[in-house]
Formats: C-alpha cells, sequence, structure tokens
C-alpha cells in the first residue's frame, strides 16, 4: 500500500499530468493561467534539480542531502487539481477537497520516509518547494478562475492515467548525481 502511494509521485505519473492539465487550461481559454502553470511547473522542477545537484556535492545537513522530487511534484500537480475541483463547488465540499487533496499530498511526502528514500527534512524541502510553485501558479489562477471549469474531462483523463502509470518508475536521480559529480570534480566550492 505504501509503495503504491508513493508511487503516485513519480515522475512517470506526474509528468503526463502536467500534460494534462496543460491541455486542460489551453481548452477552457485560460491563456494566462496557463502561461503561469507552466511557469510555476518549469520553477518546481528546476528549483529541485539545482538543490539536488548542488546538495549531492555540499549536503547542508547529514540528513539533507536530495530533496523529494515525488513530494515537489506532487505538492504542484496534485495542489492544482485540488484547487480546480476546489473552484466547481462551495461550502463544505470545497472545504472537503481541499483537505482530500492536501491528505493525499501528504501521504505521498509521508511515504517517500516510509520507503526509506528521503529523510523528513529532504521532504519538508520538497513540499516547501511545490508549495511555493503552487501558490505562484494559485494566485493567478484563483482571482481569475473560471465560471465553467469543464472538469470532467480532465479529471477522467488524470485518474485513468494515474491508474494506469502507477509502477512504473521514471527517475532523474542518476543524471542529477553524475552531474553534481562531474560538477564537483569540475572544481564547484559549497558556499
Amino acid at each position: 500500500m505504501i509503495r503504491t502511494i508513493t508511487d503516485f509521485g513519480n515522475l512517470a505519473v506526474l509528468l503526463p499530468l502536467v500534460g494534462v492539465v496543460t491541455v486542460w487550461l489551453a481548452a477552457i481559454g485560460q491563456r494566462r493561467a496557463l502561461l503561469w502553470w507552466l511557469t510555476a511547473a518549469a520553477l518546481c522542477v528546476a528549483a529541485t534539480a539545482t538543490l539536488k545537484i548542488y546538495f549531492f556535492v555540499c549536503p547542508p545537513l547529514t540528513d539533507l542531502h536530495n530533496p523529494s522530487g515525488h513530494t515537489s511534484l506532487s505538492t504542484l500537480v496534485y495542489g492544482t487539481l485540488t484547487l480546480a475541483v476546489a473552484t466547481a463547488v462551495t461550502g463544505w465540499k470545497r472545504v472537503a477537497v481541499i483537505g482530500l487533496g492536501g491528505a493525499f499530498i501528504g501521504a505521498i511526502g509521508l511515504s517517500r520516509v516510509l520507503v526509506h528514500e528521503h529523510s523528513m527534512p529532504e521532504v519538508v524541502l520538497g513540499s516547501l518547494i511545490g508549495s511555493a510553485a503552487l501558490a505562484l501558479f494559485a494566485h493567478q489562477f484563483w482571482s481569475r478562475r473560471p465560471a465553467e471549469p469543464r472538469l470532467q474531462a480532465m479529471l477522467i483523463t488524470a485518474i485513468a492515467l494515474m491508474v494506469m502509470l502507477n509502477g512504473h518508475d521514471l527517475r532523474a536521480e542518476g543524471l542529477l548525481h553524475a552531474v553534481g559529480l562531474y560538477l564537483n570534480h569540475a572544481g564547484m566550492t559549497c558556499f
């Protein structure tokens, strides 16, 4: 069960979901939100990858050397899906949607610790990166949220991809560590 939860945060699941959100925003005519979404996704991935490379060479703490990418991108992607659904409901339903979305994201982060892939500080840092990216997108999206978000096709596609791709593995760790090693040998210094 824990492995299934953690696999929802794998790049093999999350990258297609980034595409689903991109297509959905374009389809509902949210061009400005689409630009902010792409910016938030790029910043989330770039910040996580950069810190993974840097911390591999210069870990700031003994238990902080690999920020959780599962957690950072899950926070952004599943947070965005939660936000999209929250725009379509009100009252206790909105609170329930946000609570369930937050619990799902939290479970992915906790699962990274339970499967011994990350320490708690690495998960917290991943969560902070993802939350910052989500806040960047959410601020722009919520203020101009669509009156008719037309969520059905997007959610069906997202859920189908989550089910079909769960258990598949796409990793960038080896490449990021190789870049860190290269930079270390090239004279990168810690500051």
